[in-house]
């Protein structure tokens, strides 16, 4: 279970990088790379969100709750073939399903920009799920499943707050901080992706809100490490000239 988790955060690195080559080996290298997986922490330990204070999704029966899957169910009722397709690709998380030709990186991909985000991965996974863990919120089609049909394959991990909302925000900052120009694409995407989880019928509107919301609070503790900080100069060495 730990090894399929985060083999599953890895695959966020598309987020960030998009680029590759479409369909190729090159443009897929970064996602999983198992030799990597470990329980080090490089630069945000990931123990201090088990208690950190953070809103807990709507209750249970609450006025909250029922607005959530009301959500839920419009989209279900109104969206498209082409919706369910579309978040059906940005929930594979490869570079030419995110960026194709836009990576500010060189192709082949250097090996210190695809090291970087692999430990960024594997630190904010490990925070994301001590986050689910402390809420144990189950999905749309687990507490409906009479009425929430998703239109994407189903996710077995809990709903808040949501990893593909979490994850595209990070790296949506940490790609800011190397190419602080193109901050208001890196961001559309991410709300992009986010946003797809829901269409699909595999999140609440309130696990995205909650995602974003702790992307930023986790990008706010990466710029207090200084090993961060350092990457973020090397990324920037990097960048296609």
């Amino acid at each position: 279970m730990i090894l399929r988790k985060k083999l599953l955060a890895l695959a966020f690195v598309a987020v960030a990088l998009g680029g590759g080559a479409c369909s190729s080996p090159t443009g897929r290298i970064a996602l999983k790379r198992a030799h990597l997986i470990s329980q080090q922490t490089y630069y945000v330990p990931a123990e201090q969100f088990k208690t950190l204070n953070f809103a807990p999704p709507p209750a249970s029966g609450s006025e909250a709750q029922q607005t959530d899957f009301a959500a839920i169910m419009d989209w279900q009722s109104r969206r498209t073939a082409a919706d369910c397709a579309k978040a059906d690709i940005t929930a594979r998380q490869t570079y030419d399903s995110f960026w194709g030709e836009k990576s500010p990186f060189p192709r082949p991909l250097p090996d210190e920009v695809k090291d970087f985000f692999d430990r960024l991965a594997s630190d904010l996974e490990e925070a994301v799920t001590n986050m689910k863990e402390r809420w144990q919120r189950p999905r749309p089609y687990m507490a409906y499943p009479d009425q929430a049909k998703p239109c994407i394959k189903k996710s077995r991990g809990r709903s808040y707050p949501s990893g593909h909302a979490s994850f595209s925000r990070v790296f949506a900052n940490v790609m800011t901080d190397i190419v602080p120009e193109r901050r208001d694409e890196f961001f559309a995407k991410a709300d992009e992706i986010a946003r797809d989880r829901v269409i699909g019928g595999v999140h609440y509107p309130t696990d995205i809100a909650a995602g974003k919301a702790f992307g930023d609070l986790y990008h706010a503790e990466l710029l207090k490490s200084e090993a961060y900080r350092a990457e973020i100069d090397k990324m920037k060495a990097l960048l296609v000239k």
